[in-house]
């Protein structure tokens, strides 16, 4: 009998209620286990002992933060020990940005049928080499989307503040008393396909398309194709972002001349002058400089998506 692994965020009212219920409809089939979060970082640790320990499916069950830490966990385990593993997410969180590239479902029902259907698509992990806030080495991974400028400031603030009137308008103020404090930073990007260097607001490399509670600031990106979407703001206003956020919502490129988009299958980013902090699926990891690498097709992960 296969087994399937849940990390449940801790946080989540319904925590309980979608334990029951899951194991109430896949008991016949299959070994359950529950795993509750209960500090930040739990997940990471958590997956990287219940994939060392072995597990056929391990399902995140939260939002982007929690979808996050899962897959750092996942990455700390060798790959020939998780070769077999499929990855599955039950979007419950405030934000659910990767989960709308993957078109998944808040319902129970629906992972019930991914997992039985096994309907598996083998997806990239983004890998980024830099430094901590404190200045030490360190290695994190993304699934969603990562970068530098605005807005890791942006994460930072919505991390830190109040969602009470929801994650859109806690995203959305963040950014305009971020527009209001934030100094562009000068940097030199260098890769194989794309070379860049001046001013930056922020520069996105992605994996999926949306971040910030739906914007769709990666229209070009693919989970599958080894490469990142990247999106490049240069010397644009406030006045720019309030007049084309529509268009980001929609998900589609935004024409302006300090708007560029471009991909890359690995990227340097280093800092002239004053260094600027970095995020990783809306978590603040560090700062430049970096390195970031697309991992092709290195985990199985449950989704409709079919290519």
């Amino acid at each position: 009998m296969k087994k399937i692994s849940f990390i449940l965020h801790g946080k989540h009212l319904r925590k309980y209620r979608i334990q029951y219920k899951t194991e109430k409809y896949l008991r016949k089939e299959f070994e359950t286990d529950f795993y509750i979060t209960k500090t930040k970082l739990a997940a990471e640790k958590l997956a990287q002992k219940i994939v060392e320990a072995g597990t056929h499916y391990l399902i995140a069950v939260g939002g982007d933060g929690t979808m996050h830490e899962v897959i750092n966990g996942v990455m700390r385990v060798p790959k020939e020990k998780r070769r077999e593993l499929i990855i599955g997410l039950l979007p419950i969180g405030s934000g659910n940005d990767f989960a709308r590239t993957m078109k998944l479902s808040p319902k129970i029902s629906r992972l019930i049928e991914l997992i039985k259907q096994n309907k598996v698509l083998s997806i990239d992990v983004g890998k980024i080499e830099c430094k901590t806030l404190e200045g030490n080495d360190t290695t994190t991974y993304f699934n969603n989307i990562a970068g530098i400028g605005l807005d890791a400031e942006v994460a930072k603030r919505v991390n830190e503040g109040n969602k009470t009137y929801g994650p859109n308008a806690a995203y959305y103020y963040a950014t305009i008393k971020s527009f209001l404090n934030y100094r562009k930073k000068k940097v030199k990007i260098t890769s194989n396909e794309f070379n860049y260097e001046g001013n930056v607001l922020l520069l996105s490399f992605a994996n999926a398309k949306y971040f910030g509670s739906g914007l769709g600031i990666a229209p070009h990106a693919k989970v599958n194709d080894g490469k990142m979407a990247l999106t490049l703001a240069g010397d644009v206003s406030l006045f720019d972002y309030l007049k084309n956020v529509g268009t980001i919502r929609k998900c589609v490129k935004v024409k302006h001349p300090q708007i560029i988009y471009s991909e890359a299958g690995s990227i340097t980013v280093e800092p002239i002058g004053e260094p600027c902090f970095i995020e990783a699926d809306g978590e603040m990891i560090g700062k430049i400089p970096l390195k970031a690498t697309m991992l092709h097709k290195e985990i199985n992960f449950l989704t409709d998506i079919l290519d």
